[in-house]
């Protein structure tokens, strides 16, 4: 790894990365951590043995706090001074997990979070949430609004009633809740936590690569322009993937099997399952 990040903890397992964001003690995120995680992503982009990325926090008791509010007063009072703030511009810009990149990004969040920490998890793919855990877009309480796409990505997981509401309010939701309006893909036991991400991002990165990033590619595209267009998208990517040699290694090898129905995928799990108990019978 050619990055030495100082605010993160990087753990591989096969094909997947686990990033440990640690910034104690509360891990409220800067905007020198939020370019550190950046360059972060990039690498992971452009590595191409790893297929999933995991971001969680290497704290029990905090995902991440928010972003640094005093860091924010910093860049108001030199907007009002000079009528722009680099620094924060450079937050804002769509990098790194920010953007939809051809891999999975999950997150795994272990512990609360609000403002711009939920900015970030509802960018990532996925996002797993511990039971205990809760989150709040939570602007609102000091004045701004939510900068780093929570407007657009919570309004389009969780419909604009339920986004007005949460965003409005900046009230907390736990991970039942959160799971129910959409907002999470699933809420988790904490002590299973880690282990069903794992799980799910070892399940992912054993798909076809190019199969992911087209797919993805599709779906956000789905969210951000007409109809047509998706379809036109969809059909010229349906068409470089059918064509790509891992997909015609994939489609002939499920052709040689007899295109076998649900069905038939189920009563051979059931003779291999007999087999084997025969094979005990046999062999106490």
């Amino acid at each position: 790894m050619a990055i030495k990040p100082k605010h993160f903890m990087v753990e591989k397992d096969g094909k997947v990365v686990v990033w440990k964001f640690y910034n104690p003690p509360n891990n409220i995120w800067t905007s020198e951590i939020h370019l550190e995680f950046n360059d972060i992503v990039e690498e992971f982009y452009e590595d191409p043995e790893i297929r999933v990325g995991v971001i969680t926090s290497a704290m029990p008791d905090v995902f991440i706090l928010h972003f640094d509010v005093g860091k924010l007063v910093e860049m108001g009072c030199e907007i009002n001074d000079t009528g722009s703030c680099a620094e924060l511009t450079a937050v804002q810009a769509q990098r790194g997990v920010y953007r939809y990149g051809p891999k999975v990004v999950i997150a795994a969040i272990n512990a609360g979070l609000s403002g711009g920490g939920l900015e970030l998890a509802m960018a990532c793919d996925f996002r797993f949430m511990a039971k205990n855990a809760s989150a709040s877009q939570s602007e609102v309480n000091v004045g701004i609004l939510p900068g780093s796409g929570g407007t657009q990505r919570m309004t389009r997981l969780v419909g604009l009633p339920r986004a007005m509401e949460l965003m409005l309010t900046g009230r907390r939701v736990f991970a039942e809740e959160a799971e129910r309006i959409g907002l999470i893909t699933r809420s988790c036991e904490p002590m299973t936590l880690m282990t069903e991400v794992m799980a799910f991002a070892q399940a992912m990165a054993a798909r076809p690569p190019l199969a992911i990033a087209y797919t993805k590619r599709c779906i956000y595209a789905a969210m951000d322009m007409p109809l047509t267009e998706g379809l036109t998208i969809e059909g010229t990517l349906f068409q470089e993937l059918v064509k790509s040699p891992e997909a015609m290694e994939r489609m002939r090898a499920y052709v040689s099997t007899g295109q076998p129905s649900p069905r038939q995928y189920i009563q051979m799990e059931l003779d291999a399952v007999h087999k084997k108990w025969e094979e005990c019978q046999e062999n106490p």
